[in-house]
């Protein structure tokens, strides 16, 4: 079968129809539901309409006029107005059947349950017979039709723009809890672009979207704000433990329980806020407190330890029974290394009672060898000359503060002549 130089659409079909497999298909069609057919088929879209034909014999008859062949161009005048009032009726049709076509799309988005709905649909079915019956309806009745479709077809759209500033509120109250709306803000917006575009199907669709997820999102933020109460309890109670002052918190917290039981959870959600931020500055104001203590005992203990040091060393120079100061010192050092400080402070003052005590036979024995305490020195950290020294072994710069040992351990000379010289 060949369409080529084929263009008007009798000449199509009767190719169509000569083909060896047109029975078949034939026989296929009108095995179908008419209902379910295409409905641009089932409303006139297959219709013929010949103007071509018509405008051909009137040429013909114009021009046999012309000619003065009166009765050929009374014939061709006869069958261009036959074959015109066959035209006239099928556009008649067709305009029909596509403002039918019309309709329905004006219906498709409807809600089914809306009275004026109902009546324009059963104006719709009763117009769909009436087409597949071959039959003409009356302006009338198709005015009538046109104007329910697009009364039903208005009061939808009116519904989706209610929709959609519903749905607006919904998504700013979500907004004021603090729940994060972004994907519902993006639902919104398609629907309000299919909206703009006269796709109320899809913008009812899109609006619903938001809607549910705008509530998820409230409904969450909601759970978020009634678990946090406890929460903040708990910090509130870590920081009051630590030695913090949470007054302002707790009375924030109260507030915000309040504001929970009437079902503010916005409010609830701002107040607890401040209320947990309150209680981590005062915890963490404690805890640096506390390091801030720690530091100073460990270095108060090590201070401690680094002057029993030279007071150990000079009297076991002097062959002096130093074993508790040492003992105690490095049990002080174990304990500090350890991290307990409070512990190791209290080794450390244990040591420096013992070094005290220890102090006295060191003098003793610095009389009994001609030790003296120097008229005069030099700081080693400043070079300044306005230096102290005291009968301990001590010496101090009034200049840089710093502290020395002006005595120290005997060296190799020093036991020599110890041993020499009775």
């Amino acid at each position: 079968m060949s369409l080529l130089g084929l263009k008007r659409k009798s000449e199509l079909i009767a190719a169509l129809a000569g083909a060896p497999g047109s029975p078949q298909i034939l026989m296929e069609l009108e095995a179908q539901d008419t209902a379910e057919r295409d409905a641009g088929l089932a409303l006139g879209r297959d219709t013929d309409i010949d103007y071509e034909r018509v405008e051909e014999l009137l040429d013909q008859a114009r021009k046999r006029f012309q000619e003065r062949q009166f009765e050929a161009a009374l014939t061709a005048a006869q069958e261009a107005s036959r074959i015109a009032e066959r035209t006239t009726e099928q556009l008649r049709r067709a305009s029909w059947s596509y403002a039918v076509l019309a309709a329905q799309g004006l219906l498709e988005p409807c809600n089914p349950e809306d009275p004026e709905t109902s009546k324009a649909r059963a104006l719709l079915d009763r117009a769909r017979d009436v087409f597949f019956q071959g039959q003409f309806m009356d302006d009338a009745f198709l005015q009538d039709l046109v104007r329910a479709a697009e009364v039903a077809h208005a009061q939808e759209a009116e519904r989706v723009r209610d929709l959609l500033a519903v749905t607006r509120d919904s998504i700013r109250e979500a907004a004021n809890l603090g729940a994060p709306i972004a994907l519902a803000e993006d639902a919104w917006k398609r629907g309000g672009d299919d909206l703009d575009r006269d796709r109320l199907a899809a913008a009812r669709e899109s609006f619903v979207e938001a809607g549910q997820r705008a509530e998820d999102a409230r409904l969450r933020r909601i759970r978020e704000v009634e678990e946090s109460i406890g929460l903040v309890s708990d910090h509130i109670a870590l920081a009051r433990n630590v030695g913090a002052d949470m007054q302002e918190a707790e009375g924030l917290h109260q507030a915000a329980r309040a504001a929970v039981a009437i079902g503010e959870h916005g409010q609830a959600g701002d107040l607890l806020r401040r209320a947990e931020r309150i209680a981590m500055k005062g915890q963490q104001r404690q805890i640096e407190r506390a390091m801030q203590l720690r530091r100073a005992q460990v270095e108060k203990a090590q201070a401690i330890i680094n002057a029993c040091e030279p007071v150990l060393k000079e009297a076991e120079s002097y062959d002096l029974s130093a074993t508790e100061v040492r003992v105690l010192l490095r049990q002080a050092q174990d304990v500090l290394t350890k991290g307990d400080y409070l512990a190791g402070l209290t080794f450390a003052r244990n040591a420096e009672e013992a070094a005290q005590r220890l102090e006295s036979q060191v003098a003793d024995e610095r009389r009994r060898r001609g030790i003296q305490v120097p008229a005069s020195g030099t700081c080693g950290v400043c070079r300044s000359t306005r230096v102290t020294f005291q009968d301990d072994g001590w010496g101090r710069c009034e200049d840089c503060g710093n502290t020395f040992r002006w005595r120290g351990a005997f060296g190799v000379w020093e036991r020599l002549k110890a041993i020499l010289v009775p």
